[in-house]
């Protein structure tokens, strides 16, 4: 098997894929550019060290980066040659592992997405399974136990050298401020080999609710259970509780663990609300909270730059954010989002144009009368209360910031939404 993972073929499809996902640089500082180079001159020696099982992969290098629900989520950040090496392992084992994978597990496999999983969530509770028990696995990539994975490996992996380099790649220690420091259990993310992993350690928990008759979704560690009653609900969560800690070795934090109607419930950024009798999909307002966020940093009056930067900046935050939430009902918050923009590059422009004599002039140029130009261009009024002002709304119009450029969240959002009617 070893020597398949690392035929040309693979390495050159690994390497092709680190390329493109680009990222930063492991502790070695190699950078993914460089990465061809050095693999074109140093293959051979690096292959013999594999197959002779004298090769150690380097420390990760540790990133903390913010959790949208609040605290800090830890990255383990490969050298680049470790990141090809790990795609190619984890490229070779997918199709060994995909077919036994449950047909409720979403995340991180190919032709599978989060708008599956949320559709399921929708059919589940249509079908009157209407109590959702949300599993929080705590710190789950930081908890995986390395000898239950190893098992876990070895009944499909026989080739003893690819277990040890996939075990090296477990324990090679992480860095952080140049010290390095031994790890005995967790997958970090931020390697190709950890998604594969993670789903090899839960599929016996997808197996374990398959038959017990369960009906659920899981997206890598998020897992949603749906059931019809709020007694059923309350008994599930806590047989479930004790498998995975029991059985999986996994510690759920209770605090985060809960039971409850579907309003209440959220699911990779989405929650449900009935409508006329269904359940549907609906955005939640921390994942609106969230995009506002963002906006909102290239948005800022402090932050110099033109509006045609600004709106070159934002096209693809907005188009990322409008597919992804396309299968939710939601033509309201996106007309929201769209004036929250606008209000934003009107206090933008207003800024820009300065002086008082500047925005008379600009005004004049953007349509208004002499009148209006005069009386509203030396207002003393804060920036958000003339962004919503009568003057800036007739002048800075939708059809103005089309025209430089703005995609808008409703555009795109109905033009989805029609494509996918026009598909049915």
């Amino acid at each position: 098997m070893l020597e398949q993972i690392l035929d040309r073929r693979n390495i050159e499809k690994a390497l092709v894929q680190v390329e493109r996902n680009k990222g930063t640089a492991g502790i070695d500082g190699m950078q993914c550019s460089e990465l061809r180079s050095y693999i074109n001159t140093q293959w051979q020696r690096l292959r013999q060290n594999i197959l002779q099982s004298s090769y150690e992969p380097s420390p990760v290098r540790r990133v903390e980066i913010p959790k949208p629900q609040g605290g800090k989520r830890m990255l383990g950040i490969p050298t680049v040659v470790d990141r090809m090496l790990q795609q190619a392992i984890a490229q070779w084992l997918t199709p060994m592992y995909e077919g036994e994978f449950s047909n409720r597990s979403y995340g991180f496999r190919p032709n599978r997405n989060a708008h599956q999983a949320v559709l399921q969530a929708e059919q589940y509770l249509n079908e009157g399974k209407i109590w959702v028990i949300e599993m929080d696995l705590e710190n789950f990539f930081d908890k995986v136990n390395h000898d239950k994975l190893m098992s876990a490996l070895s009944r499909k992996i026989t080739d003893k050298r690819t277990r040890k380099l996939i075990r090296s790649y477990l324990t090679s220690g992480i860095m952080e401020g140049g010290v390095i420091s031994t790890r005995s259990e967790g997958t970090p993310q931020g390697s190709p080999l950890s998604p594969l992993l993670s789903n090899i350690v839960l599929d016996e928990l997808d197996k374990e609710l398959e038959k017990r008759g369960h009906a659920f979704v899981r997206y890598a560690d998020d897992v949603s259970v749906y059931v019809s009653s709020e007694a059923s609900a309350k008994r599930v969560m806590t047989g479930i509780t004790k498998y995975i800690e029991e059985k999986l070795r996994l510690k759920v934090n209770r605090e985060k663990t809960r039971a409850g109607e579907p309003e209440e419930s959220i699911l990779l950024g989405f929650s449900f609300r009935k409508l006329k009798g269904k359940w549907i999909i609906k955005i939640t307002r921390r994942s609106v909270a969230r995009i506002k966020g963002k906006l909102k940093a290239i948005t800022l009056r402090s932050r110099p730059m033109s509006e045609g930067e600004r709106i070159t900046r934002l096209n693809p935050i907005i188009r990322g954010w409008v597919n992804y939430f396309v299968i939710a009902r939601a033509k309201s918050w996106m007309q929201h989002l769209d004036g929250n923009v606008r209000n934003r590059l009107r206090m933008c422009k207003w800024k820009q144009w300065k002086t008082t004599q500047a925005r008379r002039a600009n005004l004049l140029k953007l349509g208004a009368s002499s009148r209006d130009a005069y009386h509203h261009g030396g207002s003393s009024a804060g920036y958000c209360r003339v962004a919503r002002s009568f003057i800036l709304c007739k002048t800075l119009t939708d059809a103005y910031f089309r025209k430089q450029g703005y995609v808008g969240f409703s555009d795109l959002f109905l033009g989805r939404t029609e494509k996918q009617t026009s598909l049915f």
